[in-house]
């Protein structure tokens, strides 16, 4: 069993000091040193300590004789031999059929764990280790069907549940492993690892990931675009370390601190998804400059065995990496393949111990999911039965097409595909590169989209049945998001990125008089504040304009403002919201919340006054979190189109098989030797 490895690997020899002399006890515990070379090399060695146990006489090193000593005292040399090779036996039958070639110290071991009936694969990460390797923290399933983290001894055959914990994703332990912290409702928190109450440390759009450093700081990435940030670890306000587009790249994620608590290593990318092209770099925490180290590949872990991993199209890789001088060492090498990993996110269903242990769950790229009609009793019906990597659907305003991106596991790319709903037929209207965020325009006969390309972000226009060429709208150097048609199709309202501001809202008009060959004015700006401006929505009456809008590291909200303006701004969520959609019939708001419900919000308007009623969930269902556009309303406003969440019950959910493998940075000195 595992736990029986883990025991013998990991913990002390017991002693037996108390019904054994201490002389006899040394000479024990060295024939079970787990290191080879602490163990008595030769016989000829162990004969002579016998010697001096004997010549220093058993029954002195015994203070007086009682019942439970008696025995002892009687052993000549000749018992104590017996006893001594007993162990010597135990200790070649446990550790004889593992030894490993040099220079390998401790050979590797691997097997596999069930985590339970109730355990969950996470969404983008599954089990996380304790620093000391003794612990494991996965999603779990409770009796309501509701998701939260458990913990597990390696050496107890149970998990035991962290109520506290509901909804959370992207667990990661302190240094000293007693804090686990996570993300859930639109914040960061923590909870004891032995359970407790939950505390919370600072507001979230919606992390993806966080390491916890010896100096009592966490570094974290709040937000799906943007840079890293500083947080206390008793909470407080965030503290931004980078800046993305300093260096023409738009997203930082998945954090790691290194050990001395000054340096770090994340994944860096120019686009929100395909991080198969990403980078991994290594920031100085202490000044905030920061340098690429390895091209072409994600969730980046640096290893005490002086090397750094990384995945890149499912497989695991390794280089020798100096962190004082920032520099592989070498070519990377292939180490495990079939690593399940989230290409879309960045992120992988991998972690490691400071004791050389890895727990990895096996499998292909994620991220697949079907495309499914949703409506407000939580019925489903299905839409595209298809699993892929679907992102951004837009329903055509007659509501009898949808646009979306998707991409494959053998692509870095993503292509913008229609998918003609009654004919049951797609149509791609890209074919290379990579391609996101169709909008309609609204007569439905073009599609608006981004190109994202290292040397910059385009925006283009096409013929939504497919035919003609790409028409380049404009070209910016910072992301930008297309999201949103004035009723008379002459104004596009988007969001780009700023250095100074994160996130603005901007206008682009258009000259149509050749609708397949349009002419953009120049860029109006709408709003840019201190905060972050995205996904400005226009109201079907084309008088207000509904957009999302967030401080660095804070909770994002949906606000309302008439449009051109002047005006007033009101705020509709309440508790975080995102993803602002109105309803066709000018009498509701929808929008997206970070743990995947959406809100529907009543409204009226007078003049340049908007008033909201009282906010309800649209549908007690929750939807897959995809980090961008998730979600549409159909034109009738009877449902709507989604990504469902994966199922939680019954067969189609078998319990999670995870692989441990134990000694591991040992078998990475044999394989790639450090210079």
């Amino acid at each position: 069993p595992a736990s029986i490895i883990a025991a013998i690997l990991e913990r002390p020899t017991p002693s037996i000091s108390d019904v054994a002399p201490a002389t006899l006890d040394r000479v024990l515990k060295r024939c079970l040193e787990k290191d080879r070379e602490k163990r008595w090399q030769t016989a000829r060695d162990l004969n002579a300590a016998l010697e001096l146990v004997t010549q220093t006489g058993v029954e002195s090193a015994v203070p007086a004789p009682s019942p439970e000593h008696h025995e002892w005292r009687k052993l000549d040399r000749a018992g104590l031999m017996t006893i001594v090779a007993l162990a010597s036996g135990l200790a070649i039958a446990l550790w004889a059929p593992w030894r490993s070639p040099p220079p390998a110290e401790r050979p590797l071991l691997q097997f596999s764990v069930d985590l339970g009936p109730n355990s969950l694969a996470g969404p983008r990460t599954t089990a996380v280790l304790s620093p000391d390797g003794t612990r494991v923290v996965f999603p779990s399933r409770d009796q309501d069907g509701r998701t939260r983290f458990s913990i597990r001894q390696l050496n107890q055959p149970k998990a035991t549940p962290l109520p506290g914990t509901e909804n959370a994703t992207d667990p990661f332990f302190s240094p000293d492993g007693q804090w686990i912290g996570f993300f859930t409702d639109n914040k960061m928190k923590k909870i004891a690892a032995g359970g407790g109450e939950v505390a919370t440390l600072c507001a979230v759009e919606q992390g993806r990931g966080a390491s916890w450093s010896e100096d009592g700081n966490i570094i974290a990435a709040l937000s799906t675009g943007g840079g890293l940030y500083r947080v206390p670890q008793a909470g407080g306000t965030p503290h931004a370390l980078t800046n993305p587009t300093d260096k023409g790249e738009t997203h930082h994620r998945w954090p790691q601190v290194l050990p001395g608590g000054k340096l770090a290593i994340f994944t860096t990318n120019t686009a929100a998804s395909a991080w198969d092209g990403a980078n991994i770099a290594l920031l100085s925490l202490q000044t905030g400059q920061w340098k690429i180290v390895q091209r072409g590949g994600y969730f980046g872990r640096y290893l005490a065995s002086g090397h750094l991993v990384y995945i890149h199209q499912g497989v695991l890789f390794g280089v020798p990496f100096d962190p004082v001088r920032g520099e592989v060492q070498g070519t990377p090498l292939p180490l495990l393949e079939e690593v399940a990993a989230h290409r879309f996110s960045g992120s992988g269903h991998i972690d490691f111990s400071q004791t050389g242990m890895l727990v990895y769950l096996s499998g292909k790229s994620s991220g697949t999911y079907p495309v499914v009609w949703l409506d407000e009793s939580g019925k489903t019906q299905p839409l595209l039965s298809t699993l892929a990597n679907y992102f951004t659907p837009r329903l055509s305003p007659d509501g009898k097409r949808l646009a979306f991106a998707v991409g494959s596991d053998g692509s870095a790319g993503l292509d913008i595909v229609i998918y003609d709903i009654q004919r049951d037929n797609t149509t791609k209207i890209t074919l290379a590169g990579l391609n996101t965020r169709p909008v309609w325009t609204p007569d439905g006969k073009h599609i608006v989209y981004v190109t994202e390309t290292g040397a910059g972000n385009y925006l283009m226009w096409m013929r939504s049945d497919g035919a003609g060429e790409p028409q380049r709208l404009i070209q910016t150097k910072e992301g930008l998001e297309p999201y949103s048609f004035s009723p008379d199709g002459k104004r596009l309202a988007y969001s780009a990125i700023s250095p100074e501001t994160s996130g603005d809202l901007w206008m682009l008009p258009l000259d149509l008089s050749d609708a397949d060959h349009p002419k953009a004015g120049k860029a109006e700006l709408l709003l840019r504040t201190p905060a972050t401006e995205i996904n400005p929505a226009f109201s079907p009456d084309g008088r207000w304009m509904a957009y999302q809008s967030g401080a660095a590291g804070g909770t994002t909200e949906i606000y309302v403002q008439p449009f051109p303006g002047p005006g007033g701004n009101w705020q509709v969520s309440s508790g975080g919201g995102r993803l602002p959609v109105w309803s066709r019939d000018g009498r509701e708001l929808l929008y997206g919340t970070p743990d995947g419900y959406i809100m529907s919000a009543a409204y009226t308007t007078k003049g340049v006054s908007f008033a909201r009623e009282k906010v309800r969930r649209w549908s007690n269902q929750q939807i897959q979190q995809t980090g961008i556009r998730n979600f549409d309303l159909s034109p009738d406003g009877k449902r709507v189109v989604v990504f469902p969440l994966p199922p939680t019950s019954g067969a189609t959910n078998p319990s999670v098989h995870v692989t441990f493998l134990l000694n591991y940075f040992d078998e990475l000195r044999r394989r790639m030797p450090s210079r």
